[in-house]
C-alpha cells in the first residue's frame, strides 16, 4: 500500500487527503490544531462537500474505518511512515501584510524529520519564488541534506473551485514543476495517482505564478463588473440584463457583480502578487485598482441601502438589518474574508442592528442568531448578499415577519422583483 503525508487539513488539505484514498493510498493528514483533528477522528468536519452522493463527512468515516485516513497532530507518526510529502498550509495575510511564519514552521517540522529520498510537493498558494528562496533553504538547514541528491522539491498549485474539490482535484488539469528533473518527475507520478492530465512546466516559478494570476484575472474581471454595477446603478439601469445583453457576443464573457470577493482565493493571490512586485520595484496598477473596486463593495452596498431608507425617512441607526448569508460565498462554509462580515462591521459601526443567520457557518458573534424566523422577526431591512441553498428565502414569509414598509437588498436576484413590489417591499439589487 502507497503512504503519503497531508500538511494541513484545510479547505484543500482534507478533501485532498480524502480523494487519495478513494484510490487506495494511505494518507497521513496532519494539522497543529489538535481539537481539529480529535474531531476529525469523530467524523466531523465544518467543510462542505459532496461526490458521488456522499457527504465528506461520510467519506471521512469510511477512510478512517478502512484504515486509510489517519487524522494526526504528530508530525513524527506521519513523517516515519511515508517518503511522500503534500504541503496545504497556507500563507496568510493580515491587512496587507503576508506572514511567511506558519508555512515556515511547516517547512521547519517536515525538514527535521525528512528522510533521503522523500519528496515534498507544495500546493498551497503562495508568492512567487516561495518554493525555491523559502522552503528550499529551510529543508535543507532543517534536515542537513542536500536537495536534488538526497530529497525532491516540487510545486504544483490547486485549482478547485470549494464545493467541487472531490471532482476537480481529479478532473482539472493540473501544472507541475520541480527544483530540477528528477523532483518533477517524482512530483508528477504523486499527481497521477488521481489525476492523469499533468503538465510539465520549467519551473516552480512559471507554476506559482499562473496559479496567482488565474485568481487575479478573475479579481480584474469581478471588479469590472462591480464597477459597472455601480454606473448602471446610477442610471437606473438593470446591471444583470446589461451584462446577460454584451454577453450574447460571441467574444465577451461578463461576469456578474456581487457585494465584494471573499475567501482566501482571489484577494489572497493579487496580494500574493504584490508582496513579490514590491520587492522587486514592479508596479501592478490594473490589479491594484482591481482589488480597490472589490474591496470597496461593501461600503458602496451600505450607502446604498442608507440612501433608500432616507428616502422614506429612516435612518441606519434606527432600523434593524436582517442579513441572511454570512459566508464568502454562495452555498459555502467559509467566512474568510466574507463581504458579508464586512458589511455587518460598517452597519454597526455606523450604529445600525444586525441580526445574521448562516447555517453552514459557526462564528461566535453577538450578532448571529440561529433561525430564519429569529433574523427577519422585526427586522427593517433585509440582505440577501449570497445563495445558501438551506436558507430558503420566501417573500411572502418575509412580509409577514418583518415590519412595514421592509427594504430588501436581493445581491442574487433571488426573488422576482415584482413580487417583491406587490408585497409591499422596496426592491433593490445590483
Amino acid at each position: 500500500m502507497r503512504n503519503i503525508a497531508v500538511f494541513g487539513l484545510g479547505f484543500v488539505g482534507l478533501p485532498l487527503s480524502l480523494t487519495y484514498t478513494l484510490y487506495g493510498v494511505k494518507v497521513y493528514g496532519v494539522d497543529i490544531n489538535e481539537e481539529y483533528v480529535n474531531r476529525l477522528k469523530h467524523f466531523e468536519t465544518h467543510i462542505l462537500e459532496n461526490y458521488k452522493g456522499k457527504t465528506i463527512q461520510e467519506i471521512l468515516r469510511e477512510s478512517i474505518e478502512k484504515d486509510l485516513f489517519i487524522p494526526t497532530a504528530s508530525h513524527e507518526e506521519a513523517m516515519a511512515n511515508v517518503n511522500e510529502v503534500v504541503v496545504t498550509v497556507g500563507i496568510p495575510i493580515v491587512g496587507n501584510t503576508v506572514h511567511t511564519e506558519v508555512f515556515e514552521d511547516a517547512m521547519k517540522t517536515i525538514g527535521r524529520s525528512l528522510k533521503k529520498g522523500d519528496i515534498v510537493l507544495i500546493r498551497s498558494t503562495v508568492p512567487p519564488g516561495t518554493t525555491r528562496e523559502v522552503a528550499l533553504p529551510i529543508l535543507e538547514s532543517a534536515s542537513g541534506f542536500k536537495c536534488s541528491r538526497d530529497f525532491y522539491l516540487a510545486y504544483s498549485s490547486e485549482r478547485i473551485a470549494e464545493g467541487n474539490a472531490f471532482d476537480e482535484f481529479q478532473t482539472m488539469p493540473i501544472a507541475v514543476a520541480g527544483v530540477d528533473e528528477a523532483s518533477t518527475k517524482k512530483a508528477k507520478e504523486l499527481l497521477k495517482i488521481i489525476n492523469k492530465e499533468v503538465i510539465e512546466a520549467s519551473s516552480p516559478e512559471v507554476v506559482e505564478i499562473s496559479k496567482l494570476i488565474e485568481n487575479s484575472s478573475r479579481d480584474v474581471n469581478i471588479g469590472l463588473a462591480n464597477e459597472l454595477a455601480t454606473f448602471t446603478e446610477s442610471l437606473g439601469v438593470d446591471t444583470l440584463e446589461v451584462i446577460m445583453i454584451a454577453n450574447t457576443h460571441k467574444r465577451v464573457k461578463l461576469l456578474n457583480p456581487g457585494i465584494g470577493v471573499g475567501g482566501h482565493c482571489i484577494p489572497y493571490s493579487s496580494k500574493y502578487l504584490f508582496y513579490k512586485s514590491d520587492r522587486i520595484g514592479v508596479s501592478m496598477p490594473l490589479l491594484h485598482s482591481a482589488r480597490e473596486v472589490n474591496d470597496s463593495r461593501p461600503e458602496v452596498i451600505f450607502h446604498l441601502i442608507e440612501s433608500n431608507l432616507a428616502h422614506i425617512g429612516k435612518s441606519i441607526k434606527d432600523v434593524t438589518t436582517a442579513l441572511l448569508g454570512i459566508a464568502m460565498k454562495d452555498n459555502s462554509s467559509d467566512a474568510s474574508e466574507s463581504p458579508s462580515l464586512k458589511l455587518t462591521e460598517i452597519i454597526e459601526k455606523n450604529g445600525g442592528k444586525v441580526k445574521w443567520f448562516d447555517p453552514n457557518v459557526n462564528l461566535n458573534l453577538p450578532s448571529r442568531v440561529f433561525s430564519l424566523e429569529e433574523a427577519l422577526a422585526g427586522a427593517d431591512v433585509a440582505i440577501v448578499p449570497i445563495f445558501q441553498g438551506n436558507v430558503p428565502v420566501n417573500i411572502k414569509q418575509m412580509q409577514k415577519l418583518m415590519k412595514n414598509s421592509p427594504l430588501l437588498f436581493d445581491a442574487k436576484g433571488i426573488i422576482d422583483r415584482k413580487s417583491a413590489v406587490d408585497c409591499g417591499f422596496i426592491y433593490l439589487t445590483i
